[in-house]
């Protein structure tokens, strides 16, 4: 299998960057292939799947089982990991938002999680959903793929913003200093939470478990809040709907820093501020560490949401 970008099989983008591909295919979490089946469209399929030689992993894949058949005109917004509630918010659901009314009557989207369902609601989409499934493959009488979309997008920031109001997204009561708390989670829980929490909850702040929120409730807590404290998790997508100066302090454990929530942050205007424990040479990276337990540095946290009287 190739890798290309669409000059190299034909194909055009409209005003919108939408692009019509006859016979087009899709495999797995939204990986567009032409339409014998032999080549990754790289600039139509979010990065995720790339190596660090630049190959997608599918270019090594031994077998593809034979596509299904999908008549009609059908859009394919998934991404890889876009049944997880942050990449689903910020990347998936905004193409799916992109397109018109006329523009599909199927789309090949993660529909399983329950946050999915409430938030399709509310937007009214009326497509027939083709559930994207691992290793799922599918030849589309005709694929029509909206844009990908790029990770600290202001466009999409102010998307989302507006989806929210459109909503009717109730005023939060919860306060507006809030920590996103993992106590709950399977992995990445904070090990010294009950230190930090000790001096968080004498500042005011409100422990909020975000799996017992609706998504409305989500995002009228983010959007009333003026500091936000976390440790790093998917929960922090909705930063995207805090209002202008919020200060948000995420933390890491030093064997895995992501900067996703940060350029999330700045794309919305916000004082983003992160803590990483001291340590020699350069942080890590390693995927597997990211399910590994925070200890966080609780006074460099204080200090974070302190130094401007917070």
């Amino acid at each position: 299998m190739m890798d290309a970008v669409l000059p190299r099989f034909g194909g055009a983008r409209d005003e919108r960057g939408v692009v019509v591909m006859n016979g087009g295919r899709v495999y797995d979490a939204g990986i567009v292939l032409t339409p014998d089946g032999a080549t990754v469209v790289r600039d139509l399929t979010r990065n995720f799947g790339y190596r660090g030689d630049g190959r997608h992993w599918l270019q090594n894949y031994r077998w593809m089982g034979p596509p299904t058949p999908v008549a009609g005109r059908t859009a394919v917004v998934a991404v890889n990991l876009g049944k997880g509630y942050a990449h689903w918010l910020l990347e998936e659901f905004p193409r799916w938002l992109s397109l018109r009314g006329d523009d599909a009557e199927n789309v090949i989207a993660h529909d399983r999680a329950p946050f999915i369902g409430e938030v399709c609601a509310l937007a009214g989409f009326k497509q027939r959903v083709v559930s994207a499934t691992r290793h799922g493959h599918w030849v589309c009488e005709t694929l029509v793929i909206p844009p990908v979309v790029e990770v600290g997008s202001e466009r999409t920031v102010t998307t989302l913003k507006e989806f929210a109001r459109g909503c009717g997204v109730p005023v939060s009561a919860l306060g507006e200093k809030l920590y996103i708390t993992r106590e709950n989670a399977t992995r990445r829980r904070v090990s010294n939470e009950a230190e930090l929490w000790t001096r968080l909850a004498a500042r005011g702040f409100v422990k909020l478990r975000l799996e017992e929120l609706t998504w409305r409730e989500q995002a009228a807590a983010f959007a009333a809040a003026r500091v936000v404290v976390s440790p790093h998790g998917a929960g922090l997508a909705n930063v995207v709907f805090c209002r202008e100066g919020t200060r948000v302090v995420e933390f890491f454990n030093r064997e895995y820093v992501n900067p996703c929530f940060e350029r999330w942050a700045r794309a919305a205007r916000l004082d983003y501020r992160a803590v990483v424990p001291a340590g020699e040479g350069a942080v890590g990276t390693e995927r597997r560490a990211n399910r590994e337990d925070i200890t966080v540095e609780v006074p460099a946290v204080v200090a974070a949401i302190s130094d401007d009287g917070v």
